[in-house]
């Protein structure tokens, strides 16, 4: 599964629509929802053998808002990342840095101008989340689409 930064992953286009999403995955094999503090929702669609998650919020109109993988055929510039040390990858994106050290096995590296999150355990990553662009003024989504 090719990451396009700030696209989506393979045909997965981040911005689609839950109908545009179904037709091209189907059914989830299972779904989940939070409600926010801030009162917003997010919906969870989860392909357990694609290793997929897709997030539909609600102050998004629940277009696709976030695309997350912990599949092994996850690649980045050809490299299969999940699995593979951050150290390693860090040498071919120098611009990946530390977002949150949340302790001394796990941390939360962000790849700022791909908008790409790396989830990180003893250095190895574990799953990636894709994010879209985002506009400086308004903070919100720039979407690739417009579903």
């Amino acid at each position: 599964m090719k990451i396009k930064p700030l696209i989506g992953i393979d045909n997965i286009i981040l911005g689609s629509s839950k109908e545009i999403i179904y037709n091209l995955l189907g059914q989830p094999d299972s779904t989940n929802s939070d409600e926010w503090p801030d009162g917003t929702i997010s919906e969870a669609w989860l392909y357990t053998s694609a290793g997929l998650t897709l997030n539909f919020d609600s102050d998004d109109h629940y277009r696709l808002s976030t695309i997350n993988s912990n599949s092994k055929d996850t690649t980045l510039d050809d490299l299969k990342i999940i699995g593979m040390d951050i150290n390693t990858v860090i040498k071919n994106h120098p611009d990946i840095i530390v977002d949150e050290d949340l302790s001394e096995d796990v941390k939360d590296y962000l790849y700022p101008e791909k908008e790409i999150s790396f989830w990180v355990v003893k250095n190895i990553i574990e799953h990636i989340t894709i994010f879209p662009e985002y506009d400086n003024s308004t903070n919100l989504p720039i979407w690739p689409v417009t579903q």
